[in-house]
């Protein structure tokens, strides 16, 4: 399967974001710097690795560093070995999840309701005989609201300019915003993509009123049913807990909450970097460009 992150959707996407696009096999993102150069990064690239067309790209916008992150697991000890001879060594700050868990949408409803925690069917039942209805909807601004208030009570960034250029970038086969609500109230909310087989949990949202009512799990399981109905074949939660990962030590509460519906966690092999020039090591900071 190819990741949302090397699809046209995307390189449109990050295009209203400033950066330039180039592509062979792989889509190649770079952005140039105010002063000189530019940065480079290549998320979830499916091997093999074009190594001389990064290197030639690199030379020609004058970057100081590339970031890479394959996809490929983390038992592809070949690629790791070959990534390290190239010049690229494993970082510990990430463009994209490097551990996830996905649920495989080929199975019944009735097995993967199955596979939940006890916790996990119990409060999507509450939700169910509690009123909550999950709709779909294209009122972005309504989710970018909740999205916004949820980063700020549990302390995470949010660019709603960056999840509204995404939001655009999608057709509406491959994208859907899903509410769920008590008395026209928004309890919960999902921004789910749909691209190769594969839906992307991609951002999630809830309100502190009626907390009682369960309204997230009931959400994230009708976007399951969703995805069935779409013709996906894997549900991907986008991101848990990595220990690799210091950024993601904050994730260990969702984390907690995505492992009561089941499924299987997938490690990526990790996130690499390759300098090509010296003063890039004191420069980290442009990490808020990724």
């Amino acid at each position: 399967m190819i990741d949302v992150r090397q699809s046209d959707f995307w390189a449109t996407y990050l295009k209203k974001l400033g950066w330039a696009v180039v592509k062979n096999q792989n889509y190649i993102y770079t952005r140039k710097l105010p002063i000189a150069g530019s940065l480079i990064k290549i998320p979830r690239i499916k091997p093999p690795i074009p190594f001389k067309e990064i290197d030639q790209v690199a030379k020609e916008t004058r970057a100081l560093f590339v970031k890479l992150e394959p996809n490929t697991g983390l038992d592809d000890k070949s690629l790791a070995s070959k990534l390290k001879f190239q010049g690229f060594n494993e970082d510990g700050w990430s463009l994209q999840p490097t551990k996830t868990i996905s649920i495989e949408l080929t199975l019944s409803e009735e097995t993967l309701l199955s596979n939940m925690e006890k916790d996990t069917r119990y409060s999507i039942r509450k939700a169910q005989r509690d009123g909550v209805k999950i709709g779909e909807s294209r009122d972005f601004d309504a989710f970018a609201a909740l999205h916004k208030e949820t980063a700020k009570r549990q302390g995470f960034w949010t660019s709603e300019k960056d999840s509204k250029a995404l939001w655009e970038s999608l057709s509406n086969e491959n994208r859907a915003l899903l509410f769920a609500k008590k008395d026209d109230e928004i309890l919960a909310g999902a921004f789910l993509i749909f691209f190769d087989g594969v839906c992307y949990y991609y951002e999630a949202a809830s309100s502190t009123s009626r907390r009682d009512l369960m309204a997230p799990y009931l959400t994230i399981w009708e976007g399951i049913k969703l995805a069935k109905k779409k013709g996906c074949k894997k549900f991907d939660f986008e991101g848990i807990f990595d220990e690799r990962i210091k950024a993601t030590k904050s994730w260990k509460g969702f984390t907690h909450f995505k492992r009561g519906f089941g499924g299987k966690e997938e490690t990526y092999l990790g996130s690499f970097v390759k300098f090509y020039n010296p003063i890039a090591k004191f420069i980290f900071f442009f990490n808020k460009f990724f």
